[in-house]
């Protein structure tokens, strides 16, 4: 197979990875956030027309996401509620040992 200008060659990507286990625990490593691993928000209009609770627009590197003052509450209320509708999310949950690949 043809190595790629793109991508490193396997044995500097085997070099490269680091076994060792974290200095800290893993609740306390702050995520990193680079292009092209996560989604892009919605545009404010599309949220507006939807009926979103505060659209606005905001990129996912910036340092402040302007969220509600009781953002936590109305996340928890919002899983609350769908832990009592939605069988399969209860199930989920159960089952996630949060290893934060969703």
């Amino acid at each position: 197979m043809a190595e790629s200008e793109f991508c490193p060659e396997k044995d500097e990507l085997i070099r490269s990875i680091d076994y060792r286990p974290p200095d800290k625990p893993w609740m306390e490593t702050k995520p990193v956030f680079k292009k092209g691993t996560y989604c892009f928000a919605a545009r404010e209009k599309h949220l507006a027309y939807l009926g979103f609770p505060n659209p606005r627009e905001w990129e996912v590197g910036a340092e402040d996401w302007q969220l509600p003052e009781n953002w936590k509450e109305i996340f928890i209320a919002g899983m609350e509620d769908r832990l009592k509708r939605f069988r399969s999310f209860r199930l989920f949950m159960d089952i996630c040992v949060r290893c934060g690949a969703c």
